[in-house]
């Protein structure tokens, strides 16, 4: 059985299932974890769903680590300090479950936590081996490294909500370099006025790259996820990268030792320029029925039937 470590709402996990058959995979929802009755004891873990249907660490042949998260953050004012208190509890055990069944070979595709050793630093620092990386500075009160002429724009390392209120983030947004408030601490790059968004979804041993014409909308907003709903472009379609640039994801997501993950570029005319890999990013909107490959390759590579290519352990910290 596949175990499918999740929320209660995602979507691309219900594809997932769907796509399986619910029979081959038991899916642990951690927000609704008051839902499920579990154990971790020296024989590994166990779940039994609402339904009553249940899963022992024998019967579980690979592990499928989403995005799961606490409710907490969105609803505090609801909770008490014993809420939060189990909640934690539970949290840490979960990490542990991962990291024993890491230990046994089982996780696949997605590394739980790599954004912990594989943030966007990293990243760029490791991108600019194979890619084109625009500039760039995190500041706070520092000199800035960018001419007063030269554009830039300004992004946020955390999409953490900046009115908490709406909920409203910062996308990218065009900046002057030096209207930015000193005191604030600022993610700023250089602009690329590039004409074609570029996402390549890389899974294991395949890659799969799909684009966005920038023309419609780039004089307008930087970020295409701004743009209100119905004036979007139609749609992200397949895209046929050069070799040399296929070659040169293959080396990078190597270097960065991941498996999986979707990587963002802006397709200017002198080339490719790197943003950033998403290290479990969603990738199901790009190939929601299929016909592209990718959704296919994916279950593949999930199934419980099929060959099982396991995440190598990292002895410095797993699910950390």
């Amino acid at each position: 059985m596949l175990l499918l470590i999740t929320n209660s709402f995602d979507t691309t996990a219900d594809l997932l299932v769907a796509r399986l058959g619910s029979a081959a995979v038991f899916r642990f929802n951690f927000d609704v974890w008051q839902d499920y009755q579990f154990e971790l004891a020296d024989d590994g873990p166990g779940f039994a769903d609402p339904t009553g249907r249940t899963v022992r660490a024998s019967e579980i042949a690979k592990v499928l680590w989403r995005k799961p998260r606490s409710r907490i953050p969105f609803r505090p004012a609801a909770l008490t300090d014993e809420d939060r208190y189990y909640d934690q509890e539970v949290w840490y055990a979960l990490r542990e479950i991962v990291n024993l069944l890491w230990l046994d070979g089982k996780i696949v595709l997605a590394e739980p936590f790599a954004e912990l050793r594989a943030g966007k630093f990293v990243q760029m620092r490791a991108a600019r081996q194979f890619f084109q990386v625009p500039p760039y500075q995190f500041r706070r009160g520092w000199p800035s490294r960018f001419a007063p002429d030269e554009p830039t724009v300004v992004k946020s390392l955390t999409m953490e909500p900046v009115e908490e209120e709406d909920r409203k983030v910062l996308f990218t947004t065009r900046v002057a370099d030096a209207d930015l408030a000193p005191e604030c601490p600022w993610m700023v790059q250089r602009l690329v006025d590039a004409f074609k968004d570029v996402t390549v979804a890389f899974v294991r041993d395949r890659l799969f790259a799909f684009e966005l014409d920038r023309t419609v909308f780039r004089d307008r907003h930087i970020d295409w996820r701004e743009l209100p709903a119905e004036s979007r472009p139609s749609g992200w379609r397949p895209h046929l990268p050069p070799a040399e640039f296929s070659d040169a994801v293959f080396g990078f997501m190597a270097a960065m030792g991941l498996h999986f993950g979707r990587l963002d570029f802006l397709l200017e005319t002198d080339g490719y320029y790197f943003l950033e890999v998403n290290t479990n990013g969603e990738w199901a909107w790009l190939d929601a029925d299929g016909r592209h490959g990718l959704l296919p390759k994916v279950v593949e590579e999930i199934a419980p039937h099929t060959a099982l290519h396991s995440i190598p352990v990292r002895r410095s910290g797993t699910a950390a």
